[in-house]
């Protein structure tokens, strides 16, 4: 129970992290435009990569970004940059494994 509860104070820091990174990274992109379902679409992402990590199923990478590719095939569609794609996924990635890698060799 001790460390379910340390996870998640691990979880809501870097969530509370992500929150002002991605506000930064929006602001320099997007400007003050953009609705804020990216920013819940990226807590189901990170919630998704948190599982794979812990429970040792790291092929789950490669589905979350299969997925995304996916998800951007009609990009000429989109108005929002490849540049605020990739940072976007860079960071989300990056955080979660930063996290997770921090919580499994500092907190347990």
């Amino acid at each position: 129970m001790e460390q379910t509860i340390s996870f998640l104070g691990c979880y809501l820091l870097s969530e509370l992290i992500a929150y002002f990174v991605f506000r930064r990274v929006r602001r320099k992109f997007l400007g003050k435009s953009g609705s804020a379902r990216p920013m819940w679409n990226g807590i189901i992402e990170r919630v998704f990569l948190y599982l794979c990590l812990l429970t040792g199923v790291y092929h789950g990478f490669t589905l979350f970004g299969a997925l995304k590719i996916g998800t951007r095939i009609k990009a000429d569609e989109n108005k929002v940059s490849n540049d605020y794609f990739l940072i976007g996924n860079m960071i989300s990635v990056s955080l979660v494994m930063l996290t997770t890698y921090l919580y499994q060799n500092w907190i347990l």
